[in-house]
């Protein structure tokens, strides 16, 4: 069994509301959020993702660059071609030549037998990712001024190597305050800064913990980037095992998710790699979230806070918030973008007919001696009791179960029963409401009580074969070169859209037309 609501909603005499298409009412099923803070996972100054570089990595062992032939006004000139790229973060095996063995240095490839000697900038807060005017990130600053290591020919190492966890050489991390898919959060920009060389990405120093061999494990987040379907790779580490999960970036932000078997109890290290390019580029990181026991992604959580059973459906009209008890769920295709539940048709909670339910604690009152009307959306319900109310010694005061019947109690006896329709199939929507209950106490005869369908339909297929005719006539002006190709791209999309508009709106239009004439 499941339930839904809807945005047309009486606030007059309104006790309780209960809305799973509101994000403020609905925030998503209970979860946990196994990203270790909050920092690593919507981002500060202070989170622990490090960039990561393989180029000049060799195995964590030494190689040789070649012979030197003169070291002049701070320029190393090699006899052979040496294998240096500007960005390298290489470090020395050997002390000499104004060099100390083990110290990080950046490198300024000038040309293939020449290169220069820079400071090494290991920031990794974020915030000196960003652009110079000269075209230059911050953290290379040494090269874009071309302030050199003063050197010399005395003894000058040859033998050199790059660490693999270097940080901001082919890519650079960028702290993007207020820049995240959500307003008031922050992203987190990797820019792909050397167009030849290794890969590289960002990773290390966000672990996740918890998980034991065989959990299932989904990990989501949002992304976009500077250029239109550039490959990334989300990778994870387990020491003896690791999996990875290829996805297409664009330049709107979009959620992605990856789901897996943890192969071995450890607490696993995740990289995202960006693929090379011959133009730089970035991709904008957001909302990390990863969890554990779950076979598709919720909505997002804060690490620190999570999303416990209490607090996972909250009352719109006051603070009567309801517990999710034995593991009430929404489903893997529940969700929708930009809100909470994905698509926007199928916005709802599910019930698995056993054990779950949703709980309000002692304490929430209507008044014992009201007239009350309950209504609520329901799918699927064939048995069992769907909403029941107990005084505080727990004696059932009113109760709605299956199939048309209801009850309305004061301790063992009961009352009038009241619902409305009088009949329904088992499967599909059913807006279970005591419409006509109401009106009869109110003192209204029911003359006609019955569902209608709208004749507003043509006009959502208007605007819909409107959508087609534009269509038609840009294909025709791009066949002779008279419109550009991205005009047909943009009515595809709109097309796609006004066809679930369309059908959204039918559904809409039926719900809303159920047709009841009282007099009084």
């Amino acid at each position: 069994m499941s339930t839904a609501g809807g945005p047309r909603i009486t606030s007059d005499n309104l006790v309780l509301c209960l809305d799973a298409h509101d994000a403020k009412s609905y925030p998503g099923e209970p979860t946990d959020n196994k990203q270790p803070n909050d920092a690593s996972s919507r981002f500060t100054s202070s989170n622990s993702w490090g960039t990561y570089q393989t180029n000049q990595y060799n195995g964590n062992t030494y190689f040789s660059i070649g012979t030197i032939s003169s070291v002049s006004g701070n320029v190393v000139t090699t006899s052979s071609n040496h294998p240096f790229r500007t960005f390298d973060a290489v470090r020395a095996q050997t002390t000499g030549g104004g060099i100390t063995a083990g110290t990080n240095y950046f490198i300024n490839k000038l040309t293939s037998t020449t290169f220069t000697i820079h400071a090494y900038n290991s920031s990794q807060d974020g915030t000196q990712g960003y652009i110079r005017s000269d075209g230059y990130h911050q953290v290379h600053a040494n090269i874009a001024t071309d302030t050199r290591i003063s050197i010399n020919a005395t003894s000058f190492p040859t033998m050199w190597h790059g660490a693999p966890h270097l940080a901001n050489t082919a890519h650079v991390k960028e702290l993007r305050t207020g820049g995240g898919r959500v307003k008031g959060t922050n992203a987190m920009r990797i820019h792909v800064t050397r167009t030849v060389g290794i890969d590289g990405g960002m990773s290390y120093g966000v672990n996740v913990y918890g998980a034991t061999q065989g959990d299932t494990i989904t990990t989501s987040w949002w992304a976009k980037s500077s250029l239109s379907s550039k490959t990334a790779t989300y990778y994870t580490y387990w020491g003896t095992t690791d999996n990875s999960y290829n996805f297409t970036v664009t330049k709107e932000w979009q959620k992605f998710t990856h789901t897996w078997t943890a192969g071995n109890t450890y607490n696993f290290i995740q990289y995202w790699f960006q693929g090379a390019s011959s133009t730089p580029w970035w991709m904008d990181l957001a909302d990390i979230q990863t969890e554990i026991n779950k076979s598709y992604s919720t909505p997002y959580v804060l690490p620190a806070t999570d999303r416990s059973t209490t607090d996972a459906w909250k009352d719109r009209k006051d603070s009567n918030d309801l517990t999710f008890n034995g593991g009430v769920d929404t489903g893997v295709s529940h969700y929708r973008k930009g809100q909470v539940i994905e698509p926007k048709s199928n916005a709802y909670i599910s019930f698995d007919g056993t054990d779950d339910y949703l709980e309000k604690a002692q304490g929430f009152q209507i008044g014992n001696t009201r007239q009350k009307t309950v209504e609520a959306w329901v799918k699927d319900w064939t048995s069992g009791t769907l909403l029941s109310m107990t005084d505080h010694n727990n004696n059932y005061k009113w109760q709605q179960h299956a199939i048309g019947t209801s009850q309305i109690m004061t301790g063992s006896g009961s009352g009038t029963v009241y619902y409305f329709p009088s009949s329904y199939t088992a499967s599909g929507w059913h807006h279970w409401v005591d419409v006509c209950a109401a009106l009869k106490r109110a003192g209204f005869k029911i003359l006609v009580s019955a569902p209608s369908k709208s004749e507003a339909w043509p006009i959502c297929e208007q605007k819909r074969d409107l959508i087609l005719l534009v269509r038609r006539v840009v294909r025709a002006l791009e066949a002779i070169r008279m419109m550009p190709a991205w005009v047909e791209e943009s009515l595809e999309l709109l097309q796609t859209g006004g066809q679930a508009w369309t059908d959204a709106e039918k559904a809409k239009i039926a719900d809303l037309n159920w047709r009841i004439v009282a007099e009084k």
